[in-house]
Protein backbone atom coordinates (compact mmCIF):
# COMPACT_ATOMS: atom_id res chain seq x y z
CA UNK A 1 0.00 0.00 0.00
CA UNK A 2 2.77 2.27 1.04
CA UNK A 3 4.60 2.61 -2.56
CA UNK A 4 0.98 2.83 -4.31
CA UNK A 5 0.61 6.12 -1.91
CA UNK A 6 4.12 7.02 -2.09
CA UNK A 7 3.50 7.35 -6.49
CA UNK A 8 -0.22 8.42 -5.92
CA UNK A 9 1.69 11.99 -4.08
CA UNK A 10 4.74 11.90 -6.60
CA UNK A 11 2.18 12.21 -9.62
CA UNK A 12 0.01 14.60 -8.16
CA UNK A 13 3.20 16.69 -7.35
CA UNK A 14 4.55 16.55 -10.75
CA UNK A 15 1.03 17.41 -11.92
CA UNK A 16 0.67 20.10 -9.56
CA UNK A 17 4.48 21.42 -9.94
CA UNK A 18 3.24 20.99 -14.15
CA UNK A 19 0.47 23.91 -13.17
CA UNK A 20 2.68 26.60 -11.59
CA UNK A 21 5.24 26.14 -14.51
CA UNK A 22 2.67 26.58 -17.61
CA UNK A 23 1.02 29.16 -15.60
CA UNK A 24 4.17 31.23 -16.50
CA UNK A 25 3.07 31.31 -19.79
CA UNK A 26 1.12 34.07 -19.41
CA UNK A 27 2.75 36.92 -17.62
CA UNK A 28 6.09 35.62 -19.78
CA UNK A 29 4.18 35.75 -23.22
CA UNK A 30 2.99 39.27 -22.15
CA UNK A 31 6.30 40.53 -21.51
CA UNK A 32 7.37 39.01 -25.01
CA UNK A 33 4.17 41.12 -26.59
CA UNK A 34 5.63 44.11 -24.85
CA UNK A 35 8.42 43.49 -26.88
CA UNK A 36 6.59 43.14 -30.32
CA UNK A 37 6.36 39.56 -30.35
CA UNK A 38 4.37 38.18 -32.98
CA UNK A 39 1.89 35.79 -31.19
CA UNK A 40 1.99 32.73 -34.09
CA UNK A 41 5.68 33.85 -34.37
CA UNK A 42 6.35 32.79 -30.35
CA UNK A 43 4.41 30.00 -30.42
CA UNK A 44 6.05 28.42 -33.64
CA UNK A 45 9.48 28.86 -31.99
CA UNK A 46 8.59 28.05 -28.95
CA UNK A 47 7.92 24.67 -30.05
CA UNK A 48 11.05 24.17 -32.08
CA UNK A 49 13.31 25.76 -29.31
CA UNK A 50 11.73 22.90 -27.05
CA UNK A 51 12.54 20.33 -29.45
CA UNK A 52 16.28 21.30 -29.77
CA UNK A 53 16.60 21.49 -26.02
CA UNK A 54 14.82 18.07 -25.22
CA UNK A 55 17.12 16.49 -28.78
CA UNK A 56 20.28 17.91 -27.29
CA UNK A 57 19.21 16.62 -23.69
CA UNK A 58 18.60 13.23 -25.39
CA UNK A 59 22.33 12.95 -27.59
CA UNK A 60 24.15 13.96 -24.17
CA UNK A 61 22.82 11.58 -22.22
CA UNK A 62 21.25 8.44 -23.97
CA UNK A 63 21.02 8.48 -27.86
CA UNK A 64 19.21 5.68 -27.99
CA UNK A 65 15.86 7.68 -26.41
CA UNK A 66 15.80 8.60 -30.25
CA UNK A 67 14.98 5.43 -31.42
CA UNK A 68 11.11 4.28 -32.09
CA UNK A 69 9.61 1.35 -33.94
CA UNK A 70 8.68 2.24 -37.38
CA UNK A 71 4.85 1.68 -36.50
CA UNK A 72 4.66 4.27 -34.27
CA UNK A 73 5.99 7.19 -36.45
CA UNK A 74 2.12 7.48 -37.28
CA UNK A 75 1.02 7.82 -33.67
CA UNK A 76 3.93 10.21 -32.73
CA UNK A 77 3.12 12.21 -36.26
CA UNK A 78 -0.30 12.79 -35.56
CA UNK A 79 0.59 12.91 -31.30
CA UNK A 80 2.53 16.22 -32.74
CA UNK A 81 -0.23 17.66 -35.26
CA UNK A 82 -3.24 17.01 -32.47
CA UNK A 83 -1.83 17.03 -29.20
CA UNK A 84 0.61 20.25 -29.90
CA UNK A 85 -0.39 22.29 -32.81
CA UNK A 86 -4.08 21.72 -32.70
CA UNK A 87 -3.67 22.69 -29.19
CA UNK A 88 -1.65 26.30 -29.54
CA UNK A 89 -3.52 27.11 -32.42
CA UNK A 90 -6.79 26.56 -30.67
CA UNK A 91 -5.82 28.81 -27.36
CA UNK A 92 -4.41 31.68 -29.73
CA UNK A 93 -7.02 31.77 -32.36
CA UNK A 94 -9.99 31.54 -29.39
CA UNK A 95 -7.79 34.65 -27.77
CA UNK A 96 -8.26 36.71 -31.09
CA UNK A 97 -11.53 36.05 -31.96
CA UNK A 98 -13.46 36.05 -28.75
CA UNK A 99 -12.78 36.91 -24.89
CA UNK A 100 -10.42 36.04 -22.28
CA UNK A 101 -13.38 34.42 -20.34
CA UNK A 102 -14.94 32.51 -23.17
CA UNK A 103 -11.21 31.34 -24.44
CA UNK A 104 -10.20 29.84 -20.60
CA UNK A 105 -13.77 28.73 -19.95
CA UNK A 106 -13.77 26.44 -23.22
CA UNK A 107 -10.10 25.17 -22.70
CA UNK A 108 -10.05 23.88 -19.06
CA UNK A 109 -13.28 21.60 -20.42
CA UNK A 110 -11.06 19.17 -21.23
CA UNK A 111 -10.70 17.48 -17.55
CA UNK A 112 -13.87 16.29 -18.37
CA UNK A 113 -12.83 15.08 -21.69
CA UNK A 114 -10.00 13.43 -20.33
CA UNK A 115 -12.02 11.43 -17.29
CA UNK A 116 -14.39 10.34 -19.96
CA UNK A 117 -11.90 9.17 -22.59
CA UNK A 118 -9.58 7.70 -20.07
CA UNK A 119 -12.39 5.15 -18.77
CA UNK A 120 -12.84 4.29 -22.56
CA UNK A 121 -9.32 3.79 -23.45
CA UNK A 122 -7.70 2.76 -19.97
CA UNK A 123 -10.82 1.91 -18.22
CA UNK A 124 -9.50 4.30 -15.54
CA UNK A 125 -12.74 4.25 -13.53
CA UNK A 126 -15.47 7.35 -12.85
CA UNK A 127 -15.69 7.86 -9.10
CA UNK A 128 -17.57 10.23 -6.78
CA UNK A 129 -14.76 12.26 -5.85
CA UNK A 130 -13.62 12.99 -9.78
CA UNK A 131 -17.59 13.88 -10.48
CA UNK A 132 -17.41 16.33 -7.21
CA UNK A 133 -13.25 17.68 -8.46
CA UNK A 134 -14.62 18.49 -11.55
CA UNK A 135 -17.43 20.38 -10.77
CA UNK A 136 -15.41 22.46 -8.40
CA UNK A 137 -12.61 22.52 -10.38
CA UNK A 138 -14.68 23.91 -13.99
CA UNK A 139 -16.49 26.36 -11.66
CA UNK A 140 -13.40 27.90 -10.14
CA UNK A 141 -12.31 28.07 -13.17
CA UNK A 142 -15.53 30.00 -14.27
CA UNK A 143 -15.31 31.91 -11.54
CA UNK A 144 -11.59 33.10 -12.13
CA UNK A 145 -12.31 33.68 -16.09
CA UNK A 146 -14.50 36.10 -15.12
CA UNK A 147 -12.73 37.59 -13.07
CA UNK A 148 -9.77 38.00 -15.54
CA UNK A 149 -12.02 39.39 -17.70
CA UNK A 150 -14.34 42.24 -17.50
CA UNK A 151 -16.46 41.06 -20.47
CA UNK A 152 -18.57 37.94 -20.51
CA UNK A 153 -18.78 34.89 -22.35
CA UNK A 154 -19.10 35.63 -26.08
CA UNK A 155 -20.46 33.08 -29.00
CA UNK A 156 -18.28 34.22 -32.32
CA UNK A 157 -19.03 30.49 -33.62
CA UNK A 158 -14.99 30.97 -35.16
CA UNK A 159 -13.83 31.56 -31.24
CA UNK A 160 -16.23 29.07 -29.87
CA UNK A 161 -14.73 26.30 -32.15
CA UNK A 162 -11.08 27.53 -31.58
CA UNK A 163 -11.66 27.46 -27.49
CA UNK A 164 -13.21 23.75 -27.97
CA UNK A 165 -9.81 23.14 -30.43
CA UNK A 166 -7.62 24.05 -27.93
CA UNK A 167 -9.33 21.95 -25.00
CA UNK A 168 -9.47 18.58 -27.73
CA UNK A 169 -5.50 19.33 -28.02
CA UNK A 170 -4.96 19.28 -24.42
CA UNK A 171 -7.19 16.06 -24.07
CA UNK A 172 -5.21 14.67 -26.89
CA UNK A 173 -2.25 15.54 -25.40
CA UNK A 174 -2.72 14.12 -21.95
CA UNK A 175 -4.26 10.71 -23.68
CA UNK A 176 -0.99 10.26 -26.22
CA UNK A 177 1.44 11.00 -23.17
CA UNK A 178 -0.06 8.47 -21.52
CA UNK A 179 -0.01 6.09 -24.29
CA UNK A 180 3.00 7.11 -25.60
CA UNK A 181 4.59 6.10 -22.34
CA UNK A 182 3.84 2.62 -22.47
CA UNK A 183 6.56 2.15 -24.49
CA UNK A 184 8.91 4.88 -23.85
CA UNK A 185 10.41 7.31 -21.75
CA UNK A 186 8.92 11.11 -21.25
CA UNK A 187 11.83 12.39 -23.16
CA UNK A 188 11.49 10.08 -26.27
CA UNK A 189 7.46 11.38 -26.28
CA UNK A 190 8.07 14.83 -25.69
CA UNK A 191 10.86 15.13 -28.06
CA UNK A 192 8.66 13.35 -30.86
CA UNK A 193 5.34 15.41 -29.90
CA UNK A 194 7.26 18.23 -30.24
CA UNK A 195 9.29 18.01 -33.36
CA UNK A 196 6.31 17.52 -35.21
CA UNK A 197 3.73 19.72 -33.98
CA UNK A 198 7.01 22.38 -34.44
CA UNK A 199 6.74 21.28 -37.99
CA UNK A 200 3.05 21.61 -38.43
CA UNK A 201 3.00 25.17 -36.79
CA UNK A 202 5.89 26.00 -38.68
CA UNK A 203 3.94 25.07 -41.56
CA UNK A 204 1.04 27.03 -41.08
CA UNK A 205 3.29 30.00 -40.18
CA UNK A 206 5.19 29.73 -43.69
CA UNK A 207 1.30 29.57 -45.12
CA UNK A 208 0.48 33.14 -43.16
CA UNK A 209 3.37 34.95 -43.65
CA UNK A 210 6.48 32.92 -45.88
CA UNK A 211 9.64 31.94 -44.65
CA UNK A 212 10.70 35.30 -43.36
CA UNK A 213 10.97 35.13 -39.60
CA UNK A 214 11.85 38.69 -38.19
CA UNK A 215 12.57 38.68 -34.03
CA UNK A 216 14.84 40.54 -31.65
CA UNK A 217 16.94 39.71 -29.62
CA UNK A 218 14.83 40.22 -26.53
CA UNK A 219 12.17 38.62 -28.26
CA UNK A 220 14.02 35.68 -29.06
CA UNK A 221 15.63 35.69 -25.45
CA UNK A 222 11.57 35.69 -23.86
CA UNK A 223 11.07 32.83 -26.70
CA UNK A 224 13.85 30.21 -24.94
CA UNK A 225 12.13 31.35 -21.83
CA UNK A 226 8.97 30.44 -22.56
CA UNK A 227 10.04 27.52 -24.57
CA UNK A 228 12.12 26.44 -21.54
CA UNK A 229 10.00 26.45 -18.47
CA UNK A 230 6.30 26.44 -19.16
CA UNK A 231 6.47 24.36 -22.67
CA UNK A 232 9.63 22.22 -21.68
CA UNK A 233 9.79 21.75 -17.68
CA UNK A 234 6.10 22.12 -17.66
CA UNK A 235 4.62 19.79 -19.81
CA UNK A 236 7.45 17.24 -18.91
CA UNK A 237 6.51 17.01 -15.52
CA UNK A 238 2.92 16.66 -16.58
CA UNK A 239 4.17 13.83 -19.09
CA UNK A 240 5.83 12.14 -15.99
CA UNK A 241 2.87 12.60 -13.55
CA UNK A 242 0.83 10.43 -16.03
CA UNK A 243 3.60 6.95 -15.35
CA UNK A 244 2.39 7.79 -11.45
CA UNK A 245 -1.38 8.92 -11.51
CA UNK A 246 -4.46 8.16 -13.52
CA UNK A 247 -4.94 10.59 -16.69
CA UNK A 248 -8.32 12.36 -15.10
CA UNK A 249 -6.45 12.65 -11.91
CA UNK A 250 -3.66 14.60 -13.50
CA UNK A 251 -5.68 16.53 -15.70
CA UNK A 252 -8.23 18.05 -13.21
CA UNK A 253 -4.85 18.73 -10.99
CA UNK A 254 -4.04 20.53 -13.98
CA UNK A 255 -6.91 23.04 -13.63
CA UNK A 256 -4.71 25.08 -10.73
CA UNK A 257 -3.45 26.65 -13.42
CA UNK A 258 -5.26 29.71 -13.96
CA UNK A 259 -5.16 30.47 -10.28
CA UNK A 260 -1.54 30.24 -10.36
CA UNK A 261 -1.46 32.50 -13.23
CA UNK A 262 -3.27 35.59 -11.69
CA UNK A 263 -0.66 35.29 -8.29
CA UNK A 264 1.85 34.91 -10.24
CA UNK A 265 0.43 38.02 -12.72
CA UNK A 266 0.10 39.93 -9.63
CA UNK A 267 3.77 38.98 -7.79
CA UNK A 268 5.70 39.77 -11.55
CA UNK A 269 4.20 41.73 -13.73
CA UNK A 270 1.55 43.98 -10.82
CA UNK A 271 -1.56 43.20 -12.22
CA UNK A 272 -4.53 43.73 -9.65
CA UNK A 273 -6.12 40.14 -8.07
CA UNK A 274 -9.99 40.65 -7.61
CA UNK A 275 -11.72 38.82 -4.67
CA UNK A 276 -13.74 36.64 -6.94
CA UNK A 277 -10.21 35.45 -9.10
CA UNK A 278 -9.32 34.13 -5.10
CA UNK A 279 -12.61 32.88 -4.78
CA UNK A 280 -12.06 31.08 -7.99
CA UNK A 281 -8.80 30.09 -7.18
CA UNK A 282 -10.00 28.42 -3.94
CA UNK A 283 -12.43 26.36 -5.39
CA UNK A 284 -10.08 24.75 -7.78
CA UNK A 285 -7.95 24.18 -5.17
CA UNK A 286 -11.17 22.39 -3.15
CA UNK A 287 -11.82 20.43 -6.07
CA UNK A 288 -8.22 19.06 -6.41
CA UNK A 289 -8.21 18.47 -2.79
CA UNK A 290 -10.93 16.20 -3.00
CA UNK A 291 -9.61 14.03 -5.36
CA UNK A 292 -7.02 12.98 -3.50
CA UNK A 293 -9.97 11.45 -1.30
CA UNK A 294 -11.57 7.63 -1.39
CA UNK A 295 -14.72 7.81 -3.13
CA UNK A 296 -17.20 5.63 -4.35
CA UNK A 297 -16.86 4.29 -7.94
CA UNK A 298 -19.63 5.40 -10.02
CA UNK A 299 -18.75 3.76 -13.52
CA UNK A 300 -15.80 1.05 -13.41
CA UNK A 301 -13.69 -0.72 -10.87
CA UNK A 302 -11.60 1.61 -8.57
Amino acid sequence: MKPVVERNRLGYGLAACAAILLSTIGFLGKIAYSFGADPLALITLRAFVATGIVGVAIALTNVGRFKIKRRDIPFFVAFGIFGVAVNYLGYFYALRLTTVATTITLLYSYPAMVVVAAFFIFHEPITSRKVAALVLTFTGVLVTAFGLSSSSITWDIRGLIFGLLGGVGTTIYTLAAKKGQVSYGALTVLFYSFLFGALTLGGFYLLQYGPKVDVTQQVMAMIILIASVPTLIGYGLYTLSLRFIEAGKSSITLTIEPGAAIILAYLFVGESVTQIQLLGTALIVSGVIILQLKGGVLIGKD
